[in-house]
C-alpha cells in the first residue's frame, strides 16, 4: 500500500514538472485579447461615457441603464441600456453610481451588449482611450 501511494505521488509530481503548461492553460484560456481603440471603435455599435443609474437581472442576463454623458458613436438617447450575459467565465462588473467608458456591440432587435473581452473600462482609467477616440472620430485632414 505504501508503494502504491508513493507511485501515485511521483506520478502527480512528474505531471506538473514535465507538463507545467497544462496547469497554466486554464488560466490563459480565461484571458482575452482586447482590441486597440481603433478596432474596438470600428466593431462597436455604441461608444459612450456614462454613469450606471439602474441594474436589472433577468436570469443570467444583467441589464444596465446608463445616463449618457459623452457620445462618440451610437447611443443617441439620454439613457442607454446595455445587456451582459453572465456565465462561469464572465460576471458583469458595472456598478450602479459609477462612470464608465463603454464599447457596446450590437445584437438582435437592436439590443446593445457588453462582451467579456470588450475594451470598456472605468472612466477614471480611460484617459488614453478618450484621447485616441477624438483622433478616430475626427481624423487629421478632415
Amino acid at each position: 500500500m505504501i508503494i502504491l501511494r508513493f507511485a501515485l505521488i511521483c506520478c502527480l509530481i512528474s505531471t506538473f514538472v514535465v507538463f507545467p503548461s497544462a496547469a497554466e492553460s486554464s488560466e490563459n484560456s480565461a484571458r482575452c485579447a482586447v482590441q486597440n481603440v481603433k478596432g474596438a471603435y470600428g466593431n462597436a455599435k455604441a461608444v459612450f461615457a456614462g454613469t450606471v443609474v439602474s441594474v436589472e437581472e433577468k436570469g443570467d442576463v444583467k441589464i444596465f441603464t446608463f445616463r449618457v454623458e459623452k457620445r462618440w458613436k451610437g447611443a443617441a438617447g439620454k439613457t442607454v441600456r446595455i445587456a451582459a450575459h453572465e456565465s462561469a467565465r464572465y460576471q458583469a462588473w458595472f456598478e450602479k453610481g459609477k462612470k464608465y467608458l463603454v464599447y457596446a456591440e450590437g445584437g438582435a432587435n437592436g439590443t446593445l451588449w457588453e462582451q467579456r473581452c470588450s475594451r470598456s473600462k472605468r472612466f477614471e482609467e480611460a484617459a488614453e482611450d478618450i484621447k485616441e477616440l477624438k483622433a478616430v472620430k475626427n481624423p487629421p485632414g478632415k
